[in-house]
């Protein structure tokens, strides 16, 4: 059982003895004092006692006292029952929080847990995946490789290509990519390392977005475009 398992029944059993601590102090209320400590007490002996007959005022005294005895008894009764039956009332929503609640913690850990989505397993950069002369070396070894993509096939599958290669860079350069990082961010973020020159990077980037996104046929110089940039950067990779 975990430490928090352990402190909610600690916590119940502890409401749980209250709440019986008070149903017996009020049923102890509710049936009253004992008769044996309330009653006359012992009746005196008749035959060893002498009767004398008491006073006139003394008899009307105790009369007025006999005809007002039932209705403070039963008024002192009336009170004794509604304030037990308060407590009983008062106990019995005690016994009812004590297990709604620890139930409804429980339901609010699991909604919790399922809403909080788990924290990304991220491999996190180190200072060798992120320098720009090793970024540089990546990008130079696979220029060849890139603009034969480039070259071939139809212009707008090439230029796909083409861009989509730098992400492969990225990845042999020892970068990762971040959980809310968009493929082309991640390219963006290589070329940034890099240090090329960003109108080449700007001008194959628009037309990675066309080729990827528009609906109109992208033609020869399109590709011719794209490999003017292309190689722009490569000659400063090189350069650098």
């Amino acid at each position: 059982m975990t430490p928090g398992a352990r402190q909610t029944w600690r916590a119940v059993a502890a409401t749980l003895g209250a709440c019986l601590l008070v149903t017996l102090v009020s049923w102890a209320a509710l049936i009253g004092p004992s008769p044996v400590l309330t009653g006359p007490g012992p009746m005196a002996d008749s035959a060893n006692t002498t009767t004398t007959e008491p006073p006139i005022d003394e008899v009307e005294t105790r009369a007025e006292d006999l005809s007002e005895g039932p209705e403070r008894g039963n008024l002192g009764s009336l009170v004794i029952t509604v304030i037990g039956g308060l407590i009983v009332v008062f106990a019995a929503a005690m016994l009812v929080l004590s297990a709604y609640l620890p139930g409804r913690r429980a339901r609010t850990a699991r909604r919790f847990r399922r809403t909080v989505d788990p924290p990304a397993d991220v491999d996190f950069e180190t200072l060798a995946a992120g320098d720009p002369q090793r970024v540089r070396r990546v990008m130079a070894s696979d220029a060849d490789e890139q603009l034969r993509l480039l070259l071939e096939g139809h212009p707008r599958n090439a230029i796909v290509a083409c861009w989509h290669r730098f992400e492969l860079q990225a990845v042999e350069a020892g970068l990762a990519r971040h959980p809310r990082e968009t493929s082309s961010e991640f390219a963006l973020r290589l070329l940034d390392r890099a240090d090329v020159d960003p109108r080449a990077v700007s001008r194959l980037l628009e037309l990675y977005r066309e080729a990827r996104f528009s609906e109109h046929d992208l033609d020869e110089d399109d590709r011719d475009a794209a490999a003017a940039a292309l190689r722009q950067i490569r000659a400063h990779v090189v350069r650098r």
